[in-house]
C-alpha cells in the first residue's frame, strides 16, 4: 500500500537534488553494423511477382492519379523486417514512390505516380546491389488502397448506421493521407472538397489540428459514404465518435457531514479543472472550492450529477473516504468546465457530444486558463475501443493540446459495463473485450485504472486487485496503459454486490463506482506536485515525479512483469512523500536534452560509500525516464518517433577463461535493467511489445542482493529516432527528465547524507524546492 499519509510531516525535510544540465559528457554514437542480409531469396520468380503487383496497381489507380496527381499504395513487409533499420527507404525513395506513412506494424504507405511506378518497376527487375536485394526481400505485398480498407472492412451502410445524427444527415469522420505540403497534399484536400461540394456534404475541420487533415463530414445517404470511400486521398472514414461520461448510480445515500470549506484553509492550494458535466452550485461547502465556471452546455441539457461527484472527490476525497489509502488530505480546489450534456433520459432532455465539438470547447477553455491551471481532469470516454495498431484521433488531438498549452490531462481508462464483468486474472476473451477506450490511449495524458478497496471471496476481485469494471491495456504500440491506478469503488462480476467510493450527491453523499472516480484522486495528487514544486515543473518532470514512487497496491513493491497492463506503474504516493528523501535513500533529478546520434554519459557516477561492503556494491536502485516524444500521426503504430534508452551499471575487470589473466580493458555491465520487458528475441514486433520501445515513460529497477563487484559506476542515456534525419520534426533535440533513487533496503546506511556530500563536490546542483502545503484549520 501507499505510505500512510496521516503521519505528521518531518521538520527536517530531506530534499531531492536536481543536477543542473550539461554536466554529462556527450559522445557520438559509433556507426557500423553487419552487412545487409536478405530475409528470403530474391530470385527471378520473386522479382516477377513484385513487378506484376506494381503493374496491376498502375492500371488500377490510373484514373485516381489523373484527379489528384498521385495515389497512396499499401506495402506490407515480412514480419521480421518491421524494425526501422530494415525499412526499404532506397526501394521506395523520392526517385520512385516515397514512403509517406505507416499503419500497423510492418505496414507502409507510399505515394505513387506513373513516373515513380516506372522507376520502381525498373528497380525491382534490374537492381542487384546487396542493399537493394536486402530491401526487396523485406516486401510481402504491394497493393492499392481500396474503399473497403478505408472503411475498415465495414459496408458503407454500416458506417452510416453507426454514425450519430446531425442537423441534416449523419456525422462521419474523414481522415486524409498526409503526402506533405510539397508533395501534392493541396491536391488531395481540393479533391475531397470538390467531391463534398458536388454531393452537398458539409465538411468541417473545426476542433482538429490542421496537420491532421481530419474532418467531420455530414453524409445523408449510403451513396455519400461510398463516394467518400472512393476519394483517392482518404485514408479512413468512420462514424464520428461520441464523448460521454458514465451514468451515475448514486447508492447508499447519506446526509452531507461537516466538511472543510475554503474559509478553513491557510495558504495557497492547487486547482484542478473538472472537464465534465458541470458542478452543482447549490451545495454551499463545495461551492466555496469552485474557483470559476465556464458553462458550455445549454441549461435544458444540464445534468451535473457526474461532474459534482468528481469535484467532491478532488475537494473532499480523503474526508469522505477515511479508510482509503493513498489519498492525501491537502486542500485542492476545482474549476468547473461544463462541456458534457445530459445523457440520461430520466434526468431530462438528452444531447450527444461529438468528438469534434468536445475538442472545440476544450481548446477554447485552454486558451483562457492553461497558464493558470496545469491539471485537467477528464473522467470521460467513448465507445471506441483502442487498437493495438493505431492511436485514436481523439488521443492524438489531446496530445497536441497538452504539448501546445503545457498542461497535463488525467484521463479515465474506461469502464466495461456488460455483465458479467471482468475477472482477475482476465480470461482470453476478456483480454480482448476489456481493452481501454479512447482517449485513454493519449501518449502525453496520464490514464487511470481502478482497483478494489474490498475483498470479494467469490465472483469479484480481491482487495487491491483491478476492479471488475476497470478496462486494461496495453495501449497502441504496446505502451503501458493505464499509467497508474487508484481506488474507484468495486463490485462483484455479476454486479449483485457493490461497494463504491463516496462523494457528493446533491445535498448529501452517495457511493458510486467507475474509473471516472479513481481519476480525480490521481488528478489532485498531480496538482499538488505541480503546486508544491517551485518553480512550476514541466509536464514531463511532474509526470516523472508522479510515476517514480508509484507502487503495487497489493505489496507496496514494484509492479511485476505481466501485471503492468492492469496496474500501470502502480498507485501513486502523494506529496510530500514523493517529493523528498529519507535518511537511507537519495534521489537525484536530471533535466537535460539529448541529441540524435549522440549519447550522454556520466562516468564514475557517485555511489554511497556505506553501500560498498567487502569490495561489493549493495543496495537497490530505481530509475524513471520521462519525455514528450516527437509524434507523427501519419505513421500509425509508429506514432511515437523517439525513444530514450538508459543504462546504469558498473565497469568490471574480466579474466580470460584459458589463461586466467585479467584483461586490460574493463567491461560495462548494466545492473539496473528496464522493467516490464523480456529481451529474449530481437525482432521489432517483439521488442515493441516486451521491451516497451517508443514509450513516453520507462522505469528501471535493480537490486544488488548479496553484492555486485565493479570498479566504478556509469550512467548513459541515448536517443533513438524512427525516421530519417530528413524528418526534421523527429530529429530535434529531445528534452527529458530522469529520476534516480539509490536506497538501502535494510534502512540502515546514511545514504542521503553521503550522496548529498558527494553531489555537492561533484556537480552543480540545487535542491528541488518545495513550498509548504496549504493546511486545513481544525474547527473548534
Amino acid at each position: 500500500m501507499a505510505e500512510n499519509t496521516t503521519r505528521p510531516p518531518r521538520l527536517d525535510r530531506l530534499l531531492i537534488k536536481v543536477i543542473m544540465p550539461k554536466q554529462g559528457t556527450e559522445r557520438k554514437v559509433p556507426g557500423g553494423g553487419s552487412p545487409p542480409k536478405p530475409f528470403r531469396e530474391v530470385d527471378r520468380k520473386y522479382r516477377t511477382s513484385l513487378a506484376n503487383q506494381v503493374s496491376a496497381i498502375r492500371t488500377t489507380i490510373a484514373p485516381q492519379i489523373k484527379v489528384a496527381g498521385a495515389a497512396p499504395v499499401r506495402v506490407k513487409l515480412v514480419a521480421k523486417a518491421a524494425a526501422k533499420s530494415h525499412r526499404p527507404e532506397n526501394l521506395f525513395s523520392a526517385q520512385s514512390c516515397p514512403i509517406v506513412g505507416g499503419g500497423g506494424l510492418g505496414e507502409l504507405f507510399i505515394r505513387a505516380t506513373p513516373e515513380g511506378l516506372d522507376r520502381l518497376m525498373q528497380t525491382i527487375e534490374r537492381n542487384d546491389t546487396d542493399r537493394m536485394i536486402k530491401e526487396l526481400s523485406c516486401v510481402e505485398t504491394i497493393e492499392p488502397v481500396t474503399p473497403d480498407f478505408r472503411r475498415a472492412g465495414l459496408p458503407a451502410a454500416d458506417v452510416l448506421r453507426h454514425s450519430p445524427r446531425g442537423k441534416m444527415g449523419f456525422i462521419t469522420r474523414v481522415n486524409l493521407f498526409n503526402f506533405g505540403v510539397h508533395d501534392g497534399q493541396p491536391k488531395l484536400v481540393t479533391d475531397l472538397e470538390g467531391v463534398c461540394k458536388e454531393r452537398g456534404i458539409i465538411l468541417s475541420s473545426k476542433g482538429y489540428s490542421p496537420a491532421s487533415f481530419t474532418y467531420g463530414a455530414e453524409c445523408r445517404t449510403v451513396e455519400d459514404v461510398d463516394a467518400l470511400s472512393r476519394v483517392v486521398g482518404v485514408r479512413s472514414i468512420s462514424p464520428m465518435p461520441l464523448v460521454r461520461t458514465i451514468r451515475p448510480r448514486m447508492l447508499s445515500a447519506k446526509p452531507l457531514p461537516p466538511l472543510p470549506g475554503r474559509e478553513d484553509v491557510t495558504g495557497d492550494f492547487p486547482v484542478v479543472v473538472v472537464v465534465d458535466s458541470g458542478i452543482a452550485s447549490e451545495i454551499p461547502g463545495l461551492e466555496s472550492w469552485v474557483m470559476g465556471r465556464d458553462a458550455q452546455v445549454a441549461p435544458q441539457y444540464s445534468n451535473t450529477d457526474h461532474g459534482t461527484f468528481v469535484a467532491g472527490l478532488i475537494c473532499w476525497g480523503s474526508q469522505l473516504n477515511p479508510t482509503f489509502a493513498g489519498i492525501d488530505s491537502s486542500p485542492c480546489g476545482v474549476y468547473d468546465l461544463q462541456v458534457i450534456p445530459n445523457g440520461d433520459p430520466a434526468k431530462g432532455d438528452t444531447l450527444p457530444l461529438f468528438e469534434q465539438e468536445f475538442l472545440v470547447s476544450l481548446e477554447e477553455s485552454l486558451k483562457q486558463h492553461a497558464n493558470t491551471y496545469k491539471v485537467w481532469n477528464l473522467s470521460l470516454g467513448s465507445d471506441e475501443v483502442c487498437s493495438l495498431d493505431d492511436f485514436s484521433k481523439l488521443a492524438e488531438e489531446l496530445d497536441n493540446l497538452q504539448e501546445h498549452y503545457k498542461v497535463s490531462f488525467v484521463i479515465s481508462a474506461g469502464n466495461y459495463e456488460t455483465p458479467p464483468l471482468l475477472d482477475y486474472p482476465r480470461t482470453a476473451r476478456q483480454l480482448k473485450a476489456g481493452r481501454i477506450t479512447a482517449p485513454a490511449d493519449s501518449v502525453l495524458g496520464i490514464t487511470v485504472g481502478a482497483v478494489s478497496h474490498v475483498d470479494f471471496k467469490a465472483n469479484g476481485p480481491k482487495e487491491h486487485q483491478p476492479s471488475a469494471f476497470s478496462r486494461h491495456g496495453a495501449g497502441p504500440n504496446h505502451i503501458i496503459k493505464p499509467d497508474v491506478v487508484h481506488y474507484g469503488g468495486s463490485c462483484s462480476t455479476d454486479v449483485a454486490h457493490v461497494h463504491g467510493i463516496r462523494s457528493v450527491n446533491g445535498a448529501g453523499t452517495a457511493e458510486d463506482l467507475g474509473t471516472s472516480f479513481a481519476t480525480p484522486l490521481v488528478a489532485r495528487t498531480l496538482a499538488q506536485i505541480y503546486h508544491q514544486v517551485t518553480p512550476t515543473p514541466s509536464p514531463v518532470l511532474a509526470r516523472a515525479l508522479l510515476t517514480h514512487h508509484a507502487r503495487d497496491p497489493r505489496t507496496s513493491h514494484r509492479v511485476p512483469d505481466g501485471d503492468e497492463n492492469f496496474f500501470g506503474f502502480g498507485l501513486p504516493t502523494p506529496p510530500p512523500y514523493c517529493l523528498e528523501c529519507t535518511p537511507h535513500t537519495s534521489t537525484l533529478v536530471f533535466d537535460d536534452v539529448l541529441r540524435p546520434g549522440y549519447f550522454l554519459e556520466w562516468d564514475d557516477f557517485p555511489y554511497p560509500p556505506s553501500l560498498k561492503v567487502d569490495g561489493k556494491y549493495r543496495g537497490e536502485i530505481w530509475m524513471t525516464v520521462a519525455f514528450a516524444p516527437a509524434r507523427g500521426p501519419r505513421w500509425g503504430t509508429e506514432y511515437c518517433e523517439a525513444h530514450i534508452d538508459a543504462h546504469f551499471g558498473v565497469y568490471r575487470k574480466e579474466t580470460e577463461r584459458k589463461t586466467g589473466k585479467v584483461k586490460p580493458k574493463l567491461k560495462f555491465v548494466g545492473l539496473v535493467p528496464p522493467e516490464h520487458k523480456n529481451a529474449g528475441q530481437l525482432y521489432e514486433s517483439y521488442q515493441v511489445e516486451k521491451l516497451r520501445k517508443w514509450a513516453p515513460v520507462r522505469t528501471y529497477y535493480g537490486h544488488m542482493g548479496n553484492g555486485e563487484r565493479g570498479e566504478r559506476w556509469r550512467m548513459m542515456l541515448r536517443l533513438l529516432t524512427r525516421h530519417g534525419i530528413d524528418d526534421e520534426e523527429a530529429f530535434k533535440p529531445q528534452p527529458f527528465s530522469l529520476i534516480v533513487t539509490i536506497s538501502d533496503p535494510e534502512k540502515k546506511a546514511p545514504v542521503y547524507d553521503e550522496m548529498a556530500q558527494i553531489v555537492r563536490n561533484r556537480f552543480q546542483s540545487q535542491n528541488l524546492t518545495v513550498r509548504a502545503a496549504a493546511r486545513v484549520r481544525s474547527r473548534q
